[in-house]
């Protein structure tokens, strides 16, 4: 049911047995894993945004085994991505992985359109200006009151300069041409021939069909660029790789990640258990993030279902991975090492679905050693001891 604000400002304080604040990737994922378990069947859930998300405003990419919760959503898929830098270049086999490409627009109307048709839930567009841990959600129209209030509208913690900071940020275009050019069964995840400038900086280009791709710029840094900056790149790439090229941009996009081993903790005991990117569900070391907003979508489900502490969200992996991260991040920072040369490591010396495997949080400590194993061992074990020495100021999230 979809109430308009103009109807909400006569209404007093409502009560929810479960409030969803916020209609990103994660509010929206939670709220159809809560259908999927039948949980909106026992419970009144309310699920609030300022928009009502009617703009295709940005593309999920990731890779998984056999079919998700979203397949219905995913517009490409690949057995097959490329990896370009200077001194090598290799077309990986993923299997058992695909990866898959979500348009934003495509996600928001297929899970609005379910959840609108689901009973005892409500969706509200108003703006959130205060999520109080007494467990009620302030907009400029109403209070809303919630047994438990699941986050990811407004940021609850604060930047901390004592941990890593890293910005992942992207733009990128949709474009077609009237002739077909793009390889669309084959992805490149990442091109590092760019002009690195001292930084991470790297072009996909992910092909929806012979005559449409999506050709986005991403940058690993701590600074964001101006807009003609992101710009040229992209010209200058797409005139690099396909000369004379005549083409029409479709759609523009543009986001920012948080790379940071910062702790943001899901649950402190409150009603308030915060979701998606600021309830730690974004792997610090490369921005990943809707993959592993499944993953706390599930424990969540389970918890209620199973009536256990929220307490178990905390952990979305085990502590070796945030190790990891940590170190990972320290070694971009500090920048002994070009980053093309990195991930080149990565993907030269191990099997193709391997690094994979490892980036999802899917291995076991044998695969992980071989691994660490590809990178330059000096480099990150003098990282890794650094971090150690330093790691009551870096802690990892409880």
């Amino acid at each position: 049911m979809f109430i308009d604000y103009t109807t909400v400002r006569s209404l007093k304080e409502e009560s929810y047995q479960i409030i969803i604040a916020g209609a990103g990737a994660a509010g929206l994922s939670l709220a159809m894993h809560l259908i999927d378990a039948g949980i909106n069947k026992e419970k009144h859930i309310l699920l609030i945004d300022k928009s009502s998300k009617q703009d295709n405003d940005r593309t999920w990419c990731f890779w998984e085994t056999g079919k998700g919760t979203f397949e219905e959503c995913v517009i490409q898929q690949w057995d097959n991505v490329s990896f370009f830098s200077p001194h090598f270049s290799k077309r990986l086999k993923l299997l058992p992985y695909r990866y898959k490409m979500i348009r934003g627009i495509d996600f928001y109307r297929y899970c609005l359109n379910k959840i609108s048709k689901a009973e005892n839930i409500t969706i509200i567009n108003e703006t959130i200006q205060e999520i109080k841990e007494s467990g009620v959600v302030v907009t400029e129209h109403n209070k809303y009151s919630g047994e438990i209030i699941f986050n990811s509208a407004i940021s609850l913690s604060k930047k901390d300069n004592k941990y890593h900071q890293l910005l992942q940020h992207f733009k990128g275009w949709y474009i077609e041409t009237e002739e077909d050019i793009f390889d669309h069964t084959t992805a490149t995840l990442m091109d590092f021939t760019i002009e690195q400038k001292n930084e991470c900086r790297f072009m996909y280009e992910l092909p929806v069909s012979k005559k449409k791709a999506l050709i986005e710029f991403t940058l690993f840094s701590e600074k964001l660029l101006q807009e003609e900056e992101y710009e040229k790149e992209i010209g200058n790439y797409i005139e690099k790789k396909h000369p004379g090229l005549t083409y029409r941009i479709s759609e523009k996009e543009f986001g920012i990640i948080p790379m940071t081993d910062q702790p943001f903790p899901s649950y402190n005991g409150s009603k308030i258990i915060n979701i998606g990117t600021i309830g730690g569900a974004t792997k610090a070391s490369t921005g990943y993030t809707f993959q592993f907003i499944q993953k706390q979508c599930k424990l969540i489900v389970d918890c209620i279902s199973k009536n256990k502490s929220f307490e178990k969200i905390n952990i979305l992996k085990p502590s070796r991975f945030h190790f990891y991260d940590r170190v990972f991040l320290r070694v971009l920072r500090e920048k002994k090492e070009p980053a093309n040369k990195i991930f080149t490591d990565l993907f030269r010396k191990l099997p193709d679905a391997l690094p994979f495997k490892f980036l999802a949080e899917e291995t076991e400590f044998q695969d992980e050693i071989r691994v660490l194993s590809a990178f330059n061992k000096t480099l990150f074990a003098s990282a890794a001891i650094r971090q150690e020495i330093t790691k009551k100021e870096v802690k990892p999230a409880q």
